[in-house]
C-alpha cells in the first residue's frame, strides 16, 4: 500500500484529471462511517446551486436485481437503491474504473460536478476536495491494517485529506471526542475537523406506506436487525430514542437477505412478541418484495447527516470549488 501511494505521489503511476471538479467522500477504515448520507447531503448541496452532479460509485456487492420497470435491468447494490430513493433524478454510475465512469458522466450525462463515493484510496483519479470520514465509535481501526485491524491503509494516509468529517459524535462522550480530535491533529495538524451526527428523521411503515414521528419508539418493544457496516450505531440510535430491544440480529455489511432468513427472523421474533421489527433504510431496500411477509409490523428508521460543528468550513471549501 505504501509503495502504491509512493508511486502515485512521485508520478510513476499516472493520475487522471477530468475537466470538471471532483469531490471525494471516503474513509480510512472499513465499515460504516456514514458515507452514503454524506454523499446524499453533498449531492443536494450542489444541486441547490443549480449544477448538474453525478455520483460515481465502485459498486461493492452489486448483487441486487433492479425492478423490471426500470430503464436498465442490471445488477446493483444497496447504496445505489438508496441514492435512487433519496436523491431521485441524480445519476449514479457503478464501475471499477472511476476514470471511465467519470468520462461517461461528462459526455453522456453532461455532469458539471462529480461526487466520488468511497474514493479516498482511488488515487488514479485526481480530486479537488478530499473529505475523509472518521467514525467516532471506532476512529482508528484498532491501529492496524487489514486483516489484523480495520484500517485500509496506514494512518499517515490521512494527511492526504482536505477535511475530516467526524461522524456519530453524539454517541460518544466529550472526553473521547477530544481524544480523537487531539490524535487527528497529531497525525495531520492543519486539516480542519467537522463534527456531525446521524439524525433520526422518521419511521416508515411498509404495510401502510405512511411515515410518523420517531417518538413512537419510546417504550415500545422492538426486534431489530441490520446488515450494515456499523450495527452498533444503529443499536445506539434505537436505544437513544427509548426503544426496548427484545432482539437485535447483525448480518455482514451488504448482505442480501434470503427467504429462509426472513422465516428465521420471524420465528425468533414470535418468541418475544415485539411491537414491531425495525430496520435501517439500507436494509429495507435490500428486502425488496419480502417486506410484506412479516409476523409483526416492519418499520424503517430513516436517518440523515446533520453537521453540528464546522458547517462554515465545509461551505467555504465547497464554494471555493464551485466558484
Amino acid at each position: 500500500m505504501k509503495t502504491r501511494i509512493f508511486f502515485y505521489t512521485k508520478g510513476i503511476f499516472k493520475k487522471n484529471r477530468l475537466p470538471v471538479p471532483v469531490i471525494s467522500v471516503g474513509n480510512i477504515t472499513t465499515g460504516g462511517t456514514g458515507k452514503t448520507p454524506v454523499v446524499e447531503y453533498l449531492t443536494k448541496y450542489v444541486e441547490k446551486k443549480g449544477k448538474r452532479v453525478v455520483v460515481i460509485s465502485r459498486g461493492y456487492a452489486s448483487k441486487i436485481q433492479q425492478e423490471k420497470e426500470t430503464a436498465t435491468n442490471e445488477m446493483c447494490n444497496d447504496e445505489y437503491l438508496l441514492f435512487k430513493e433519496n436523491i431521485p433524478g441524480i445519476v449514479n454510475i457503478l464501475g471499477k474504473d472511476r476514470v471511465k465512469s467519470g468520462w461517461e458522466a461528462i459526455n453522456r450525462h453532461r455532469a458539471e460536478y462529480l461526487l466520488l463515493d468511497d474514493g479516498f484510496q482511488h488515487l488514479r483519479l485526481t480530486r479537488d476536495l478530499n473529505i475523509v470520514l472518521i467514525d467516532a465509535l471506532e476512529p482508528f481501526g484498532y491501529e492496524h491494517v487489514l486483516p489484523r485491524g480495520f484500517l485500509r491503509e496506514p494512518l499517515e494516509g490521512l494527511r492526504r485529506a482536505d477535511i475530516f468529517l467526524l461522524t456519530h459524535t453524539d454517541q460518544i462522550s466529550d472526553e473521547k471526542k477530544q481524544v480523537i480530535i487531539h490524535r487527528l491533529h497529531n497525525i495531520a495538524r492543519n486539516i480542519p475537523i467537522i463534527e456531525s451526527i446521524h439524525k433520526s428523521v422518521c419511521l416508515e411503515s411498509e404495510s401502510t406506506e405512511k411515515s410518523f414521528n420517531v417518538t413512537w419508539l419510546k417504550g415500545k418493544k422492538i426486534f431489530a436487525f441490520c446488515a450494515i457496516g456499523n450495527p452498533l450505531s444503529f443499536r445506539k440510535s434505537l436505544q437513544s430514542l427509548g426503544a426496548v430491544l427484545l432482539g437485535f440480529r447483525e448480518f455482514s455489511d451488504h448482505h442480501a437477505y434470503t427467504p429462509s432468513e426472513v422465516k428465521i427472523l420471524n420465528e425468533e421474533a414470535k418468541c418475544v412478541a415485539p411491537d414491531a421489527f425495525v430496520v435501517t433504510q439500507k436494509d429495507r431496500v435490500k428486502l425488496g418484495k419480502t417486506t410484506h411477509g412479516w409476523a409483526f409490523p416492519l418499520l424503517t428508521l430513516k436517518m440523515e447527516i446533520c453537521i453540528t460543528k464546522g458547517n462554515e468550513i465545509l461551505d467555504t471549501k465547497l464554494n471555493k470549488i464551485m466558484n
